[in-house]
């Protein structure tokens, strides 16, 4: 473990790994030998400009990679030949380019994209942004990804265009989390770093905003939360504490707000979001709690623009997992003896849940008789046998949550009849691989949402895929462990996002960062 002192301006991947760093440019020594994306350089302290008579207040992000904003993606390796977008034409009418095509990462091009973080083109960068979020063109303008309009689980395709105009916060925040994602997806510096000013002033004008009167109440600055949380992950610090802290901030803002404020699909987004994040950190949220529950319930019968109701459905049965596992990991984990009806009451609460989502799961099947076809076997260090091929990427994610749903249950299930005397419950043997089974499906499923097919797609793989991978940690299963580890990292070097590269740190560590910054923004509120 290198000191602090010495630390500082490690490029990312030395400074997370304890690594010599020589400091090189564009790309440290140690990086170019392992061709390993360098990740930037510790820039330190960013410091914001804001309209006040006092001196300009610097902005540290703490245990946060904000410091490492300024990524030189120029530097990184080249994982595929430069992109051509036939449609840029369309976005920049303004260029004096005349041909059909112009390359990504061209002065010209460069040029065009940095115009579209002007306020005045924001409508512009968000259609550009839902063009590559969701892979809806190819060459020829043809559609590539067979995801579903209205039936992701995400809501980007409808929500942006319906919120732009609402607030200067707001906007801000979108063009910041749109010229970041673009930015990263074409390999962009100067949009990348765009993006991430917009973001930091988005943030600046939140902390002012958030001391005012009925500031809980304001539904843009929640669509904030939601927005700003994302941005997270198409930023080069790929989500951790900071991501967090949008997401709690968002929770606290909707319990504050739930009683004055009308019900709409922001708030469904906002709830999911949170308990997503729970379930995988396996930390209790307080909207999984039973006095919630009533709420939770009007949130969910909000009209949708979204039709895979299948999905929000599951999500509503599910909701009390997170509090049910992360009383279980404490229970677990004490080195007193386990109260005998402490367990059995856990154990009700999953026996509860099993029997809310049996005629889920029956609705599901008969809504999708047959989700996959009989798969082929492959043979490599990259795949895992027998892939499955789904008949569309939502029967794919709804069969993955329920897959995960099962996995966790059961898990929990077999932590708490270890407390127990094992005669209690003699089906404690058969869990194993009913277990093992799960984790199994879930793995062959995610080539068909991760390779070759839109961010929106993919990332419905990212909460599933690190339940897995958490769980193989739990098992000492290397192996296994391993290959996930090779999954986010295709996910990361497909989709050039840092998020993959930040669950696979937390998965190799056999941990899940769950700190959250009580200074941070949204304590405000």
């Amino acid at each position: 473990m290198l000191p602090g002192s010495l630390k500082r301006g490690l490029c990312k991947s030395c400074k997370e790994n304890g690594l010599q760093c020589d400091k090189k440019k564009p790309r440290c020594s140690e990086c170019v030998a392992t061709n390993k994306p360098c990740g930037g350089y510790d820039m330190g302290h960013i410091f914001i400009n804001v309209d006040s008579s006092e001196p300009p207040p610097t902005w540290n992000r703490g245990q946060s990679a904000q410091k490492h904003l300024l990524l030189d993606l120029a530097s990184q390796p080249a994982t595929s030949p430069p992109q051509t977008l036939d449609m840029l034409a369309t976005y920049f009418p303004w260029t004096s380019q005349t041909s059909d095509t112009m390359p990504l990462g061209s002065v010209d091009a460069s040029k065009a994209m940095l115009a579209l973080a002007d306020p005045a083109h924001i409508h512009r960068l968000v259609e550009l942004f839902l063009d590559i979020y969701l892979r809806r063109y190819g060459p020829g303008k043809t559609p590539v990804d067979p995801l579903t309009a209205g039936n992701e689980c995400g809501g980007w395709r409808l929500l942006l265009p319906s919120w732009l105009g609402q607030s200067v916060i707001l906007d801000t925040a979108i063009g910041g989390m749109a010229a970041s994602f673009i930015g990263s997806q074409t390999q962009d510096v100067s949009l990348s770093n765009q993006g991430g000013n917009m973001y930091l002033n988005a943030l600046q004008m939140v902390q002012k905003a958030l001391p005012e009167l009925g500031a809980s109440e304001k539904k843009h600055l929640l669509a904030t939360t939601l927005v700003m949380s994302s941005t997270e992950l198409f930023m080069s610090n790929g989500g951790g504490s900071s991501q967090l802290t949008h997401i709690e901030g968002a929770t606290r803002m909707l319990h504050l707000s739930l009683d004055n404020m009308d019900l709409e699909e922001l708030h469904v987004y906002i709830l999911n979001q949170g308990m997503f994040e729970a379930i995988s950190s396996r930390r209790s949220y307080p909207c999984s709690s039973p006095g919630f529950r009533h709420l939770a319930r009007q949130i969910y019968s909000v009209p949708r623009t979204s039709r895979n109701d299948l999905f929000f459905q599951w999500c509503e049965r599910i909701l009390p997992l997170p509090n049910i596992l992360s009383a279980t990991d404490s229970l677990v984990s004490s080195t007193a003896p386990a109260p005998v009806s402490a367990v059995l009451a856990i154990l009700n609460d999953l026996s509860t849940i099993e029997q809310i989502l049996a005629p889920w799961y029956e609705l599901l099947q008969s809504s999708i008789p047959s989700p996959w076809t009989s798969p082929a076997a492959q043979a490599s260090a990259d795949s895992v046998p027998f892939p499955l091929q789904f008949t569309s990427i939502e029967a794919c994610t709804n069969y993955c949550l329920y897959w995960t749903s099962q996995l966790l249950i059961l898990e929990a299930r077999q932590m708490l009849h270890a407390r127990l005397p094992r005669s209690d419950f003699p089906e404690h043997a058969a869990l194993q691989p009913r277990i093992s089974e799960y984790a199994s499906l879930v793995c062959r499923s995610v080539q068909y949402c991760a390779s070759n097919t839109s961010y929106a797609a993919t990332e419905n793989m990212f909460m599933p895929l690190h339940v897995v991978s958490s769980y193989y940690v739990r098992r000492g299963d290397h192996d296994r462990v391993n290959w996930c580890r090779g999954a986010f990292a295709r996910m990361e070097q497909e989709h050039k996002i840092g998020f993959a590269s930040r669950r696979l740190h937390l998965v190799g560590g056999g941990i899940v960062e769950n700190t959250f910054d009580p200074d941070g923004v949204w304590d405000r509120v």
